[in-house]
Parts: C-alpha cells; structure tokens; sequence
C-alpha cells in the first residue's frame, strides 16, 4: 500500500512536469510589421523579425516559410535554449505592387501551443501617379455626337508636378487639362476625355501629357471606345 502511493507520487510528480516544463515561443514585440502608406519606389522593404524561447525547455525551430513576395535570410538559430533568441531578416519586393498588401512568414516549431505561427508584413504600397480606371472608357461611342469619360489622376508623390504640354494622339480627342496645369502633391484629378468621331470602329487614342517630373516626365491617358450609328 505504502509502495502504491510512492509510484502513485511520483506519476503525479513526473505529469506535473511534463505539463510545466516545455518551450515557448513568442515573438520580441509585435506579430506583426506595417510600413504604412510607402511608395513603389521605395522597395524592397526590410525589416528583422527577433523571436525568443520564453519556456524552460528547448525550443526547436523546424522551418521559417515565407509568403510570395518576400525572402528572408537563414534563421541565425535553430535550436534555442530558455531565455535565448534568434532573428530572421526580411525584405519585402513590392516592385509589382499596387495598393494593400498583407504577406506572412510561417514558423513551424516543438512548441505545443504554437507549433504554427504566423508574422504578417503590411503594406499600402503607391504608385507615384495612378490612373483610376486605367483608362477613359468612352463605351459605345455615337458617330458625329460629342460623347465624354472622366477618370482620376492621382499624384501621389511628395511633389507637385506640372504640365508643361498637352498632345493628343487623334485630332478627335479633347480634354480638360491643359499646358501649365498643376497636378498637386498628394492631389486627385478628375480628368474628362471627348471624342468626336466620323469613323465607324474601334476608337483608341491617347491623351498625353509632357511633365516637369524627372520621375515622370509622361504621363499617357489612354481613350477608348466603339464608335457606331445610332440605334
């Protein structure tokens, strides 16, 4: 009876252990990095990703997968006692990108808890002048009757940029903007395009704009549409 209380200690002893003495694994700070608004030309992004075992155990580090978009260097430790942590450095492409994006990095690990976790990299990446839609879509345009589209030119570098010519591809085209115009710093533009047009067909013109950004010293608008007879 004494012998079956003894083993029936030490069972208890060796769960109590079990359950308390394992690896952690957190990250130093935030899950997460965002860059907030940034331009396209200031890519790649890079940040350094810190991790820590906060357990009593040793913690092992299986993998470190990273999303599209972003690569990352080896992982500096593998194997991380109590108290020890490593560091992945990160740089995110964004050379493609327009708008939000969220990308991650998985870690794979002995951790029972978090055996998967997940660091998010965000980002709201600007083009520095941005057609929106990408092009004036007159539609079905009516032969010999004045028909118009409106876009928006957004610029949105930290500059002002200013029209220094205004050239039309087709003598049928006309627009709103005009020589000496200012497209100002972080500005939208309503930009109308007019087409009046004799020929029956596809229409596929081009407003374009000579700049004094050494950025972006053109700017082109493209203008399409159908023209036809009137039903």
């Amino acid at each position: 009876m004494k012998m079956r209380k003894v083993l029936l200690f030490l069972t208890t002893i060796l769960i109590t252990c079990s359950v308390y003495s394992q690896p952690k694994f957190e990250f130093v700070g935030s899950s997460e990095k965002d860059w907030g608004k940034v331009m396209q030309s200031d890519g790649p992004l890079v940040t350094q990703i810190r991790i820590k075992n906060t357990g009593n155990k040793l913690l092992e580090i299986y993998g470190v997968k990273p999303g599209c978009g972003c690569t990352t260097a080896p992982i500096d430790k593998k194997l991380l006692d109590p108290g020890e942590t490593a560091k992945v450095d990160v740089t995110l492409k964004i050379d493609k990108d327009n708008g939000p994006i969220v990308k991650g990095i998985e870690f794979t690990t002995n951790d029972p808890v978090n055996d998967r976790v997940n660091f998010e990299l965000k980002a709201n990446v600007k083009i520095p002048i941005e057609l929106f839609p990408k092009f004036l879509n007159l539609g079905a345009i009516i032969k010999n009757e004045e028909m118009s589209a409106r876009i928006v030119l957004s610029n949105h570098t930290s500059k002002d940029i200013k029209i220094t010519d205004v050239r039309l591809s087709d003598k049928n085209i006309k627009t709103n903007l005009v020589k000496g115009q200012i497209l100002k710093a972080g500005s939208h533009n309503s930009v109308e395009g007019r087409v009046l047009s004799n020929k029956e067909g596809v229409f596929d013109g081009k407003i374009i704009l000579m700049t004094n950004s050494k950025q972006n010293p053109i700017i082109e608008i493209p203008v399409r549409g159908m023209v036809g007879e009137r039903e």
